[in-house]
């Protein structure tokens, strides 16, 4: 299965990985086959702010207007709805017609639910900025080096001349969905007794979307020591291979990956010289030992282990969806999916999984800028509170919880210096003017997640944080209010 060489997907590899190497080129990957159809032509169109009769209908290539946001700032953005998830390959744009309104720079996030969006990133992990028009009238193209995998598509402006003003248009194709859905109990087994493995260079390439930090994805081994095991670990991709010297190689890329948003992963061997890459990130890296073949001749594990193996590091398989899995040119599960239908289950093993990508009950939030915060409406009156939430950032200071009384006063619930403290102001004699709760002596702020709990009555507060409950001992009397605000405050 991995001895054959690419030919539908391939990655084109400088001949040495050394310093200095160019990650665009590096990361590049290519299709076999044309993908260029235009698709805003039949897209549902939106923008954050409009002129009038300069709305978002009007950014489509060529068109005799264009979008202008009302507003001038780092704010506003285009939204094209493709209608399905597509291929997206190639971006063009234009400016206001016979005028100097442009875009000369720009972000671009995507997504498949038109609220969750990824950013779309440069190979050394940062936010790529694309470069926009000089003038109002000619076109400029921008090709992604990985295409990208979305329904929506939103183009958020950084630098303009005189307006933020733009004519759009994406190319592409529809795009087909092999996906395959573990939920930690599961695992899929390829056979490799009657086809073992000896190559010394193989590409795997796949998409996957999961809401748990850690979990087995990928993993073989074979009797002289080899192995590859890909696995989630605290919400990073981890990569541990040996080529059979008793010495592991590991590769770390990506990061906050549990955020229910699906993300692409290529891992490209060639020798002992291995490229890893997550969303366009890309790390390279060099495989100790002496051996430049990698022996794989028991089985390939998907979605988890039956029992822990050496390389891994983590005790859980993976619960999540993945999809489009190609072992060098071998879409896996498709072929899982012909094997059963021609009677030959004894090369493929499937346990617990579906060929489905159910939504998961919990849905997270992302807050992207300072400002952003979720209010939301409660029942005015009460003599008792209740707020659970579940909570993650790499972020030393945020407001977490706001709740203003309807009696004076309020509650704030907040990270200082990434640990978690509670403000309490109310009229009660009883309380000073205002009290501030540091019971926790950690730090939350490492990028994981914390479950957090505030429970209020009369004389008392009890916020838990990890199921480790503190509570006041203070006297005093409230009635809520009817509005909370979660990560922010409205001011």
């Amino acid at each position: 299965m991995m001895r054959d060489f690419v030919y539908y997907f391939f990655v084109l590899l400088c001949s040495s990985l050394t310093e200095g190497v160019d990650y665009t080129d590096t990361a590049r990957y290519y299709y076999d086959y044309e993908c260029n159809e235009p698709l805003v032509a039949s897209s549902k169109l939106s923008a954050t702010s409009s002129l009038r009769e300069r709305g978002a209908d009007n950014a489509k290539l060529y068109g005799l207007n264009a979008w202008t946001a009302s507003e001038s700032d780092f704010d506003q953005y285009l939204v094209i709805d493709l209608g399905s998830v597509k291929n997206v390959t190639r971006i063009a744009t234009q400016g206001r017609a016979h005028s100097q309104e442009f875009v000369q720079e720009y972000r671009i996030s995507y997504g498949s639910n038109g609220l969750d969006y990824a950013r779309y990133k440069a190979a050394g992990g940062e936010v790529k900025m694309f470069e926009g028009n000089h003038d109002g009238n000619t076109v400029k193209k921008n090709e992604f080096e990985v295409p990208i995998i979305a329904q929506y598509i939103r183009i958020n402006p950084m630098r303009w001349r005189d307006k933020i003003s733009m004519r759009v248009e994406l190319y592409g194709c529809d795009y087909v969905a092999d996906t395959m859905f573990f939920n930690g109990s599961s695992l899929v087994k390829v056979d490799l007794l009657r086809d073992p493995i000896s190559a010394s260079r193989e590409t795997i390439r796949f998409r996957f979307k999961t809401s748990t930090a850690s979990g087995a994805m990928i993993y073989s081994r074979g009797t002289q020591g080899d192995y590859m095991a890909m696995q989630l670990r605290d919400n990073r991709l981890l990569l541990n291979i040996d080529l059979g010297s008793g010495t592991s190689t590991s590769l770390s890329v990506g990061s906050l990956l549990d955020d229910n948003i699906w993300h692409d992963v290529v891992m490209s061997r060639n020798r002992r010289d291995v490229v890893f890459s997550v969303d366009r990130v890309v790390v390279l890296g060099k495989i100790k030992g002496e051996f430049s073949r990698l022996n794989l001749n028991r089985a390939i594990y998907i979605g988890g282990v039956p029992n822990f193996q050496d390389g891994l590091v983590v005790n859980q398989n993976f619960t999540g969806c993945v999809e489009n899995l190609y072992l060098n040119a071998t879409n896996v599960i498709q072929e899982l999916k012909l094997g059963y239908e021609s009677g030959e289950p004894f090369k493929y093993q499937r346990v617990n999984t579906l060929y489905a990508c159910p939504e998961p009950p919990i849905v997270p939030i992302t807050f992207l800028k300072e400002g952003s915060y979720a209010k939301l409406r409660g029942y005015s009156g009460g003599n008792t509170l209740n707020i659970s939430m579940e909570f993650r950032t790499y972020e030393k200071h945020g407001l977490l919880i706001h709740h203003e009384f309807k009696t004076q006063g309020y509650v704030k619930v907040y990270l200082e210096e990434g640990r978690v403290k509670v403000d309490l102001q109310t009229t009660s004699a009883d309380l000073a003017p205002k009290v501030k709760l540091d019971n926790y002596a950690e730090e939350f702020n490492d990028g994981r997640w914390h479950a957090l709990m505030l429970t209020m009555a009369t004389d008392s507060l009890v916020l838990a944080v990890d199921n480790r409950p503190v509570k006041t001992t203070k006297k005093f009397r409230f009635l809520t209010g009817s509005t909370y605000y979660i990560a922010g405050e409205f001011v």
